[in-house]
């Protein structure tokens, strides 16, 4: 069973989409850490990191608790980074292995969710359908081939196929942010962005 060409969202909707998922990012992250300053920075390290390390995610992997487990990083480095002593320590300690069942595993984890959730559409309908089954439903690949038809090599490759289109997708939305874009900023477009982002809606 081979991959076909399927109809693809205009141009339009997809951009609405990305857009809004970095809004929902953005909301959450500034309720995270009280300031969308530090948010949005936050989020630009995130985008950065996955698309950087997406070719860690393997077949045995999960990618919502691998892009979580990159967010949970990004936020810890940050905190260390600004050597925020008394409230990081105490966000480090509720993100440690221990604490799976805390607040704000469960906001990381529904942010990503939302993000994969929405992006989804976007592709290919196949590769919609595996994402959706091996990495938010969590089936296995025993699983996954019976109920698609697809020998177990088939369903590696459009596996592998799924996940770069979706790192595909976080490119673009990287670089449609609604003032500058986040990879496309040049140092002085950015420099203006951190002076500006209350411009930035929510």
């Amino acid at each position: 069973m081979t991959d076909s060409n399927e109809v693809q969202p205009n141009s339009d909707a997809v951009h609405a989409v990305m857009v809004e998922i970095q809004q929902d990012l953005l909301r959450i992250l500034t309720r995270r850490l009280g300031n969308q300053d530090e948010a949005a920075d936050v989020l630009h390290d995130f985008y950065v990191k996955v698309l950087a390390r997406m070719g860690d995610v393997k077949d045995t992997e999960k990618l919502r608790g691998w892009m979580r487990r990159v967010l949970e990083t990004t936020l810890i480095d940050y905190y260390r980074a600004q050597g925020k002593k008394r409230r990081g320590e105490a966000e480090l300690k509720l993100l440690e292995p221990e604490s799976k069942g805390s607040e704000t595993l469960d906001e990381l984890d529904l942010a990503i969710c939302m993000c994969l959730y929405k992006l989804l559409p976007t592709l290919k309908s196949e590769y919609a359908e595996v994402l959706w089954r091996a990495d938010l439903m969590g089936e296995t690949r025993k699983e996954i081939s019976a109920k698609l038809g697809l020998s177990p090599s088939n369903l590696r490759v459009r596996l592998h196929r799924a996940r770069q289109a979706l790192k595909q997708r976080l490119q673009e939305t990287c670089q449609v942010c609604p003032i500058h874009g986040f990879l496309s900023c040049g140092e002085d477009c950015v420099m203006v962005d951190r002076k500006n982002r209350s411009r930035i809606p929510t």
